[in-house]
């Protein structure tokens, strides 16, 4: 009897091949022979679940706000302390810090490459707009944002600072060292806390 294959999984494990070759090759050598042979897999049977590159690319990217849904939901869920959670959720988005180093790296690349491209960009399918949402939301129910910060704009520039961390963490691996990461993350956090949350 056939083995069953499971499409979801054998998407995304297309997905993380097509991450590996992003971070050795760049976007330009993720053609899909190249994933195809980091996958272990046949030409034809990659292109059985992407018909075009444009369409592997682009699961592989919405992989990765996945991912990191994924990762901050379970911190949240987790017994620790609220405050504690936030710390954990803040410096899990900053590929020094956290476990989520590939899926930050592959974020980025593919974030840049929609400007290249000149391609829409909706922060709504963003994982890390997504998890500065829920840390927000989260410090409003826990009473700690300072009363005169309007909500909206703190979201932005927290995110923002969040993406340039994560850039530059990226850029200067031997500068930001996961120590100066926490530290700056904790330094914005008491810009915009009533109370020291680190």
């Amino acid at each position: 009897m056939p083995k069953l294959i499971d499409s979801h999984k054998r998407k995304n494990q297309i997905a993380e091949a097509a991450w590996k070759v992003i971070l050795k090759l760049g976007l330009e050598g993720a053609s899909a022979r190249n994933i195809a042979k980091e996958a272990g897999l046949s030409l034809g049977s990659l292109r059985y679940y992407f018909d075009t590159q444009e369409a592997l690319l682009e699961y592989a990217n919405e992989l990765t706000s996945e991912r990191i849904t994924q990762r901050v939901d379970e911190i949240f869920e987790n017994d620790n302390n609220p405050k504690e959670k936030i710390l954990q959720v803040l410096f899990e988005l900053i590929p020094v810090c956290g476990d989520l180093k590939q899926e930050a790296e592959i974020r980025l690349i593919f974030k840049t490459h929609a400007l290249h491209k000149r391609e829409a960009y909706t922060a709504d399918k963003d994982g890390v707009y997504l998890a500065i949402k829920n840390v927000m939301s989260n410090m409003v129910l826990l009473n700690l944002l300072k009363k005169e910060l309007e909500l909206s704009a703190e979201t932005e520039r927290f995110f923002a600072f969040m993406d340039g961390l994560a850039l530059d963490s990226l850029l200067r691996p031997g500068y930001l060292t996961d120590e100066k990461a926490r530290e700056m993350i904790l330094y914005h956090l008491r810009s915009i806390c009533k109370e020291d949350i680190g």
